[in-house]
Parts: C-alpha cells; structure tokens; sequence
C-alpha cells in the first residue's frame, strides 16, 4: 500500500512558498520607489541648506507639508531658523549618519534623515523628515541637536 505523506506536506510548502512569494512582490511594489525618494530628499535637505545660508525661510515654510503648518506657525519656525543662522552660520559641510524609509501605500514614502551638519561657527545633528510622493517631496519635520546653538 502507497502512502500519501509527502505529498500532503508538500501541498502546504508549496502554498507557504506562494504565500510568501505574493506578499514579497505586494511590498516591493508598495515601496518600489523607495530608492527614487531617499534621492529626492537627499536633494532636498541640500535645497533646504542653500534657502537657509540665504535666509529664505518662508520659502522653506510655504514648501512644507500641510500637517507641519498646523503644528508649527511661519512665525515660530522663522524664529528657529533665524537663531540656527545667526548662530552657527553657513552650511559648510553635511553628511548623513542615518536613515529611515516607511512606505505607505498610495501615500507615497516618508523619509527620515539625520546629518551631521557642519556649520561656519558650530555643528549640530539634524533630522529632517520628508513626505516623498511623485518625485516631490514637502517637509513633514525638522530638528537640530546642537551644543553650540545653546551655548552661543
């Protein structure tokens, strides 16, 4: 008599395979532009850089995200902006420590970077947090850690 064990566990291999096969390609294809946002954003913290070294802060503003206007006033994030420029200067160098992409189907990505930012006077830690969607991206936030920016 022929017995069918191998057969049964291989069914349900094959399906857990399947499964798994399925759900990859769901989530490459929900996060296949990942790659294509961190550039974007990269390029915009290098865009956001220049608009600070020539104190164009309400163009920084206005090209930020709705959800970071109703938590931060023009006014307030001029203010921030003005004492990180005042203080420690130009951009003179910036490097990326970390990052972090989260993929949000149909949302598009969010992008999280943090710089270690050298400035004319100073340095600081940066995080900069990014709603990237259709190559365009608008800030969501914006954060410095800096000794010097306290102390001076």
């Amino acid at each position: 008599m022929m017995t069918f064990g191998v057969r049964e566990h291989t069914t349900p291999r094959i399906l857990n395979v399947l499964a798994i096969l399925c759900a990859s390609c769901i989530l490459f294809s929900s996060c296949g532009g990942a790659v294509k946002a961190l550039d974007v954003a990269k390029q915009n913290v290098v865009q956001f850089h220049s608009q600070l070294d020539t104190e164009q802060y309400a163009v920084i503003y206005a090209a930020a995200d709705e959800k970071f206007h109703q938590v931060t006033s023009e006014s307030e994030f001029t203010k921030i902006l003005q004492a990180v420029h005042r203080k420690l200067g130009a951009v003179q160098k910036s490097d990326l420590g970390n990052m972090n992409i989260s993929c949000n189907a149909g949302q598009g990505e969010t992008v999280t970077l943090v710089n270690n930012t050298t400035f004319a006077q100073g340095t600081g830690t940066e995080q900069f947090v990014w709603h990237v969607k259709d190559s365009n991206a608008s800030l969501y936030g914006y954060h410095i850690n800096s000794t010097d920016l306290i102390t001076k």
